[in-house]
């Protein structure tokens, strides 16, 4: 008899245990902060060359633009003498799906790829030249001049020229 109330002890003491241990509980909050490493990469910098002008030139709208390959496409004659093919700007950027961004104009977005102050000032109202985004292959993409213009050329200042381009990246 006693080794059944030594064995009833025991059995009491265990199930108060397990149900001291099955009323405490506790929460805990668990956060995380997921960032997108697009590594983007200039990899060679926009050169528009030489771009010769006849400022005596009382016309407007003397226009011309590159072909994707930065090859000089047209000019109109007027005021432009001659233009020296262009260096088309390259990058890379890890981002979803890039195939899908064949082309992002200056206040567009493609899969949270997009660009800024797109446009060289070439002295002057209207002396300018804007750029684009071009998807090459895999994660590579061209930054390609088009849409350039001298709606003055008396005014379009003599010197280098340069502007800036900032590419970006922003999770949808």
């Amino acid at each position: 008899m006693n080794k059944y109330i030594l064995m009833l002890g025991v059995a009491a003491v265990s199930i108060g245990s397990y149900c001291a241990y099955a009323g405490n509980s506790a929460t805990m909050t668990v956060t995380a902060t997921i960032a997108h490493d697009v590594s983007l990469n200039v990899t060679q910098d926009v050169e528009l060359g030489t771009i010769t002008i006849n400022p005596a030139y009382n016309g407007r709208d003397t226009d011309w633009s590159y072909s994707d390959s930065g090859i000089v496409d047209y000019y109109t004659q007027g005021a432009i003498v001659s233009a020296d093919d262009a260096t088309v700007g390259t990058f890379t950027a890890n981002i979803p799906n890039p195939s899908g961004c064949s082309l992002i104009y200056y206040g567009e977005s493609c899969n949270g790829l997009s660009f800024t102050d797109g446009v060289v000032d070439f002295g002057g109202t209207g002396n300018e030249c804007g750029f684009f985004i071009k998807h090459v292959s895999g994660n590579a993409f061209s930054v390609v001049p088009w849409g350039c213009e001298l709606q003055n050329p008396a005014a379009t200042t003599v010197g280098e020229h340069s502007g800036t381009i900032e590419i970006s990246y922003s999770a949808s």
